[in-house]
């Protein structure tokens, strides 16, 4: 028998005696309780006969045994710590759920990971089983503890108004100060709110701000910009992310050069080069970095072709564009068009009197 494993575990949980098979579990108030040398998590006591568990490289992984045993896998969700961002950044199917200290000070990211593909029996459908362990992923950050005095916050390093606040306080600076266009620029703000500030005399109120996770690894992004209506509405002229635990700039935008978050996770960036040009071109943003990935392009170009100006690309970064019919167009791009349309909150809100 391997050191640390107990076998036939006797648990009483609400009364009845359950057998469990696996190292540092304990029952507490109707839940399995499962250990490693960094965290703990829970699990619902009314699968106790239905899981299993594997631990590696500091992670819990939790299976169903029903799938497992008719050859689907039967992964349901790991957790599992990381001390830098870069080592889980693109991680298929993992989020940061928030972050673990151990006694020495360390700073861990906490990753959910859940499976990428069906781990179940899709043809006879997902056993019960599967489904409450799958579900208790999904919340399960709200059960785990640091252990051997490490200290686990829940949604820690995530939460745009946790990260942002120093990038918040420079542009309230640069505009109250009504810093020149070549100096916005200097400092990686855009040049707009200089433009604005000449036409609005209450421009705090005329600028705001959002927090969005625009590529769902669980880090809102800080998005600034105009609050205004119709197209305009959610406009981004900058673009803050998390680099290694730090904020930075990813982009600035214009008048000709405009910024938006798309609800499925794309930034899409709309440009005019004059009354016969203009396009869209879609990115994602690629996590713990400031690199805007290009997906694909959508252009009109009445200057190259009058009589169908419809272009597309997969390759835009090359100018590599496609003449495609207006049908192909409308239906590509009509995949990117809805757009998250902010509420920003005024930087007015910011500023105390």
């Amino acid at each position: 028998m391997k050191k640390g494993i107990i076998t036939g575990l006797i648990l009483l949980i609400m009364g009845t005696f359950i057998s469990v098979s696996f190292a540092s579990e304990q029952a507490s108030n109707n839940t399995i309780i499962i250990s490693n040398k960094y965290f703990s998590i829970s699990l619902p006591s009314n699968v106790k006969k239905e899981f299993s568990v594997k631990k590696k490289k500091n992670g819990i992984f939790i299976y169903d045994k029903t799938s497992a045993k008719a050859g689907f896998g039967g992964f349901a969700f790991g957790v599992k710590p990381y001390e830098k961002p870069s080592e889980h950044s693109m991680m298929p199917g993992g989020r940061k759920i928030g972050e673990l200290v151990d006694k020495k000070g360390t700073i861990y990211d906490m990753v959910l990971i859940q499976p990428t593909d069906v781990q179940y029996d899709y043809v006879n459908g997902m056993s019960e089983s599967y489904g409450i362990l799958y579900n208790a992923g999904e919340t399960i950050n709200k059960t785990i503890s640091g252990t051997k005095n490490a200290k686990y916050y829940n949604a820690r390093g995530m939460k745009g108004n946790d990260l942002y606040k120093k990038v918040l306080d420079k542009h309230i600076k640069a505009i109250k100060e009504k810093w020149a266009s070549e100096k916005l620029e200097q400092e990686n703000m855009s040049y707009m709110y200089n433009v604005l500030a000449q036409s609005n005399e209450n421009i705090l109120d005329k600028i705001g701000y959002a927090y969005y996770d625009s590529n769902g690894d669980g880090i809102e992004e800080l998005f600034i910009g105009e609050i205004a209506q119709g197209q305009w509405k959610g406009v981004a002229y900058d673009i803050y992310t998390m680099v290694d635990r730090k904020p930075v700039h990813v982009v600035s935008g214009g008048a000709r050069d405009r910024y938006f978050a798309c609800d499925n996770a794309f930034i899409c960036n709309e440009y005019s080069g004059g009354a016969n040009e203009s396009g869209t071109l879609v990115y994602i943003l690629v996590e713990n970095s400031t690199e805007l990935y290009p997906q694909v392009g959508f252009k009109y170009d009445g200057y190259e072709n009058p009589k169908n100006p419809y272009f597309l690309s997969y390759n835009f970064t090359k100018n590599v564009w496609e003449n495609v019919p207006l049908s192909t167009f409308n239906e590509r791009k009509s995949v990117f068009e809805k757009y998250e349309r902010f509420e920003y909150t005024p930087f007015s809100t910011l500023v105390k009197e």
